[in-house]
């Protein structure tokens, strides 16, 4: 069911805003409302928050990696709420770590630079300072092309200069080629002469060398010693992760919305009834003088949903969602869906043996991982699966796709039954989803448009389908005729002429194609049923077919598990994005509107960490 909504308004000092949007968030049992006339608080949660953030990225390399299943760890709201100095002091001394480490690296890099520019001419014996231009020579110093060289060298002796090769590489010969002062070196490019630069620095290339390679190997060490220290300190550190969510909360306080005068903030919010009491009991122990108004929600406002289900339906909730959320004041679908998915979803694996692998699976990782949210209940949905699919199974006799003792029919040898079958499941859900039309008619004070709109089909899916059981054709036929008159006659009954009406309950009629398509869908069912046996099937004949000598054992021990470990991903994928296909466009479609939004309290709400659910919380 839907729960009922209350709007509260808190009107309070200034001086206290803070402190009771503090225990509003502690507490997380309302939604705060923004509309035109709220404002937010600029943020100075926020640099902070952006800081930590790229803390955090810059220490990942050094972080261990989590693992699948690794938890997260736990603290309570209290030390959620208030930062520690020594928090701030660590997060500070890893930002400072890695600073060094950053600079060292550039300095690293700068050194390195300057090393491969001076290997070449190690061979120099003139100091680096004195080679430049004299007023008789001009100096170049480059290199050239190594199979041109001894040209060049003729080239440049030629012109009453003189060349001498520092290095080559059997590529390229590093050279100082000198002369005289205005003459042309144009002829340079003949030979691939690349000029270079070598950096503005004093000494022999040979001892600069060797001072840079010791250079560059204490700042190597210097930098490991400092990846070693910030990763041995980040692996038992969580003050980065748990800065993280402090800041974010934060930041949601202090934008949270509100209006204001000049002494007084006015906060507003949506309260389930039973919330009402505790609320007002955080909001006294917060302020020195407050207002607080309590009404039910006006006519055109829209109030969020909170869903209030029992445990087994509340996991089926996330697939509503998925399609579209309870509207407040509709109908919540999940009651009357839950049963039908969880049926289908069984129907769709249809195998014993994969349903106790569904249970076994689901149930470990739920023991390992202590799940929470979306995935606890994706895990829900395959553990309660695993029930309908062994039924399934069983009356399928399918058990790892070997067909053994059906106790209702085999979906591989009497495919033609399994479909009229998939059809009679389709049009007995289709038909509950016109019920609950026909409720919710009667409810808004439309009996005859459950009569006329819902009520019919229900005649005349009932009756064609009586009609293909001998004993019961006549019955099904006037059934059906009976459906098919009302909607005759009644579909039209909008259009203000006599055309329009005769049209409309024609063209209405014709909606018989569509309900045919809709239960025509159902034979998906059918068709993952096979697919998951047959696979099953396939690998247990490969597995057979290899299992002649011990180690085509070990072979077909491996086949049986790779291939059915295969073969159930594939079969619960195939099942739960079409059981809600079934569901969203079959059933929902029939009294399904939606367009609501979820009840989201403003509350803690950590995803590097866990709330402890014990002892300070």
């Amino acid at each position: 069911m839907i729960s009922p909504m209350k709007h509260i308004s808190i009107l309070c000092l200034k001086e206290d805003r803070e402190k009771l949007i503090f225990n509003l968030q502690r507490q997380g049992g309302l939604m705060l409302i923004e509309t035109k006339d709220t404002k937010r608080n600029p943020s100075a949660a926020a640099d902070k928050l952006r800081r930590v953030s790229k803390l955090r990225e810059n220490l990942k390399p050094f972080t261990p990696k989590k693992g699948f299943l690794d938890e997260l760890p736990e603290v309570s709201k209290e030390r959620l709420l208030e930062v520690s100095t020594d928090d701030l002091n660590e997060a500070g001394e890893f930002e400072a770590l890695l600073e060094e480490v950053a600079a060292k690296k550039e300095e690293l890099t700068r050194v390195r630079d300057t090393l491969s520019l001076l290997l070449p001419w190690k061979n120099l014996t003139l100091p680096i300072e004195e080679i430049k231009d004299t007023p008789y020579t001009s100096l170049h110093m480059g290199r050239v092309i190594s199979k041109k060289v001894e040209d060049f060298s003729k080239a440049v002796a030629n012109r009453g200069g003189a060349a001498e090769v520092v290095s080559d590489n059997q590529q390229a010969a590093f050279v100082a080629a000198a002369l005289p002062a205005g003459e042309d070196n144009m002829f340079f490019a003949e030979y691939g002469f690349d000029p270079a630069e070598l950096p503005d620095i004093k000494g022999v290339a040979a001892d600069i060398i060797k001072e840079l390679k010791r250079d560059a190997y204490y700042l190597d060490h210097k930098i490991k010693a400092l990846e070693n220290t910030i990763s041995r300190l980040s692996s038992a550190s969580g003050a980065a992760s748990l800065l993280h969510e402090q800041f974010t909360a934060e930041m949601a306080r202090e934008t949270a919305p509100f209006a204001e005068t000049k002494e007084t903030s006015l906060l507003m919010a949506w309260v389930p009834p039973e919330g009402v009491d505790e609320v007002k009991k955080v909001i006294y122990s917060s302020v020195s003088a407050c207002d607080i108004s309590v009404r039910d929600p006006l006519p055109d406002e829209e109030p969020p949903t909170l869903l209030k289900t029992n445990k087994v339906v509340k996991q089926f909730e996330g697939i509503t969602n998925m399609f579209s959320v309870p509207a407040y004041g509709g109908i919540d679908p999940n009651p009357v869906m839950a049963p039908w998915y969880w049926i289908i979803f069984g129907l769709m694996m249809g195998d014993a043996g994969y349903g106790l692998m569904m249970a076994v699976l689901g149930l470990s990782l739920k023991l390992i991982l202590k799940p929470k949210g979306a995935f606890k209940q994706i895990l829900n949905i395959i553990i309660f699966s695993s029930v309908t699919s062994i039924a399934a199974g069983a009356a399928f006799g399918s058990y790892f796709g070997e067909t053994w003792r059906p106790l209702f029919l085999s979906p591989v040898e009497e495919p033609t039954k399994m479909l009229i079958f998939t059809m009679v499941v389709g049009a007995a859900h289709i038909i509950t989803g016109l019920i609950v039309k026909i409720v919710i008619n009667i409810k808004n004070g439309g009996f005859w448009d459950a009569v006329f709109d819902q009520f019919s089909w229900i005649l005349i899916i009932t009756g064609l389908g009586l009609v293909f059981l001998p004993d019961f054709k006549l019955a099904g036929i006037i059934i059906a005729s009976v459906g098919g008159v009302i909607v005759l006659f009644t579909g039209g009954r909008a259009k203000k002429n006599i055309f329009g009406k005769i049209t409309g309950g024609l063209l209405a009629l014709y909606g018989v194609s569509g309900y045919f398509s809709d239960i025509l869908s159902y034979s998906r069912i059918l068709a993952l049923g096979l697919a998951t046996g047959i696979v099953g099937m396939v690998m247990n004949m490969l597995a057979r077919m290899v299992s002649g000598s011990w180690y085509g054992f070990i072979g077909a021990i491996l086949i049986y598990i790779v291939g059915h470990v295969f073969n159930l991903a594939l079969g619960l994928l195939s099942a739960y994005v079409h059981a809600c296909r079934l569901q969203y466009i079959e059933f929902y479609g029939k009294f399904y509107e939606g367009n609501g939004r979820l009840f989201e309290p403003f509350a803690l709400k950590p995803k590097l960490i866990n709330l402890k659910q014990y002892g300070g919380n």
